[in-house]
């Protein structure tokens, strides 16, 4: 696919998502950052706290071109590990701590990573946007709301959080220890 056919479906993308789940999002409240595909809103739970959703689109020379995939996150600012004091120009889904992120395709049956292909017809990409629209209002927003309480709150906000990698290798660890008393 030469350069400017691909640059016509990011575009029929762009104009499929504003038509569905980017009117969703901004009816439940979600604001567009900038020129993104990133939507926020401000968490009840705290002042600075917000929710994310993330349109991510493959980069067009891996295999994810011409895909995308949704993720969502609770941004916690003094989890933020990428400020190291520095002022960013607003939360971003990199900086939500690995628990209280996720992507829609592992809040579905089979929970699995799931990339959509939005370089078929238009009329497909129609089709694909309006689902997708209906699985971020059936299963993603309600994750938000289920993610985003006060006692999640309570432990991310704090900033002493233990990282993912050391609590994945403590369970890994705990396992290996039980599978030997066997």
């Amino acid at each position: 696919m030469g350069v400017a056919k691909a640059n016509d479906r990011l575009h029929q993308f762009d104009a499929q998502l504003k038509a569905t789940v980017a009117s969703l999002l901004e009816e439940q409240g979600f604001t567009r950052s900038g020129r993104t595909r990133l939507w926020t809103r401000p968490s009840e739970t705290a002042q600075g706290v917000c929710q994310l959703v993330w349109i991510q689109v493959g980069e067009s020379a891996s295999t994810l071109g011409g895909r995308f995939t949704v993720e969502f996150g609770i941004y916690y600012p003094k989890y933020d590990r990428f400020a190291n004091g520095r002022d960013l120009i607003g939360p971003f889904i990199g900086a939500c701590h690995f628990d209280v992120r996720t992507r829609l395709g592992l809040l579905m049956e089979p929970a699995e990573d799931r990339w959509w292909k939005y370089n078929g017809t238009e009329e497909q990409l129609a089709k694909q946007m309006v689902e997708t629209a209906r699985l971020v209002a059936e299963l993603g927003l309600p994750w938000l709301a289920a993610t985003d309480t006060a006692a999640n709150l309570a432990t991310y906000n704090t900033g002493k959080v233990p990282e993912p990698d050391r609590l994945r290798r403590e369970a890994f660890l705990k396992h290996q220890a039980k599978q030997k008393s066997k």
